[in-house]
C-alpha cells in the first residue's frame, strides 16, 4: 500500500468548498478530468448546524452509491481524515457527497492520475 511519503503517482488537486444543499441528497463535489482517474487523499468537514454523517461516493439523486465508509462529523469540530485513514479506491467517475443535514461543509483533496 502506498504511503504519503512515497513519490506521488499523479497531480494533487482539491474540490471547492461545498455546503451540502439538501439533506439526504447527493451533490457534485469533484468533476474528474476526461481520461484520468482519481484517488481520494484527504477529507475535510465542518458543521455548525449539528452532528452529521457524510457519505462520499458516485452518482446523483437516486443513483448515489457510497464508495467510502461513512464519515461522522461532530457539531462545531473540524473533522479531517488523511490518506492513511482512508481506503484507497481509484475511480474514473465524478465524486459526489451526501450529508444527513443541510449546511455541512465538505472539501476533499484528490490525486488525479493519467495523461
Amino acid at each position: 500500500m502506498p504511503h504519503y511519503i512515497d513519490k506521488p503517482r499523479g497531480i494533487r488537486k482539491h474540490s471547492p468548498l461545498l455546503a451540502a444543499p439538501v439533506a439526504g441528497a447527493a451533490a457534485a463535489l469533484y468533476q474528474v478530468t476526461v481520461g484520468r482517474t482519481v484517488i481520494l487523499r484527504k477529507v475535510m468537514c465542518f458543521s455548525n448546524v449539528g452532528n452529521c454523517d457524510v457519505n462520499i461516493g458516485v452518482g446523483l439523486a437516486g443513483a448515489f452509491a457510497a464508495v467510502w465508509p461513512t464519515f461522522y462529523v461532530l457539531n462545531l469540530f473540524d473533522a479531517q481524515w488523511m490518506e492513511d485513514e482512508i481506503v484507497e479506491v481509484e475511480l474514473n467517475q465524478d465524486i459526489t457527497v451526501e450529508s444527513s443535514i443541510v449546511g455541512c461543509l465538505v472539501q476533499i483533496e484528490i490525486e488525479e492520475i493519467g495523461t
